[in-house]
């Protein structure tokens, strides 16, 4: 990956960070991981390798990881990794189909890496779900329903931000 790439990556990471900050101090139980819009744009953009790809879900879910108040926050150290290598695999998937690609890498990121941290959430973080929910039928109901208007929220932003920021690495095939 070259210096400009790595920039944008680094410049998209900080700016989901922050978005992803604002959203967690608001004190919800659950909150919506707009990460996976930030990293699925620098992944789309620079057309990262498969490793460079879970490379960066890896530094998405360390972020997620130190700056949420989830029930159990090492599950986004794996579930960010998975999103990431699902999202280059769309998109590559459908390369020739720019205008969907665009939109469906990111709601399949999302939709792949809030189904694998809600799995890790009930298997491993069991103690945490009770100590804010009531029962576990409950914390899925409400973490399937982020995790879906999350996906078509990220799809869109990542989906029309896309062509904006395409030219900004030029240089990628």
């Amino acid at each position: 990956m070259n210096s400009r790439n790595l920039f944008i990556v680094a410049a998209l990471l900080c700016t989901g960070t922050i978005v992803r900050f604002i959203l967690v101090e608001m004190g919800e139980p659950v909150t919506p991981n707009v990460l996976v819009a930030f990293y699925s744009l620098a992944i789309m953009v620079t057309l990262p390798s498969f490793g460079e790809s879970v490379g960066i879900g890896f530094a998405a879910g360390m972020i997620a990881s130190l700056i949420s108040r989830s029930v159990f926050n090492p599950a986004f150290l794996i579930s960010e990794p998975l999103g990431a290598a699902v999202c280059l695999g769309v998109f590559l998937a459908l390369r020739y189909h720019k205008q969907a690609a665009r939109f469906a890498a990111p709601l399949l990121a999302t939709i792949a890496s809030g189904l694998v941290f809600l799995s890790l959430a009930v298997s491993a973080g069991s103690s945490g779900i009770q100590a804010v929910f009531p029962d576990t039928r409950s914390f899925l109901i409400t973490l399937l329903g982020v995790v879906a208007i999350t996906a078509l929220v990220n799809s869109l932003a990542a989906g029309l931000a896309y062509p904006h920021l395409r030219p900004q690495a030029a240089g990628n095939t």
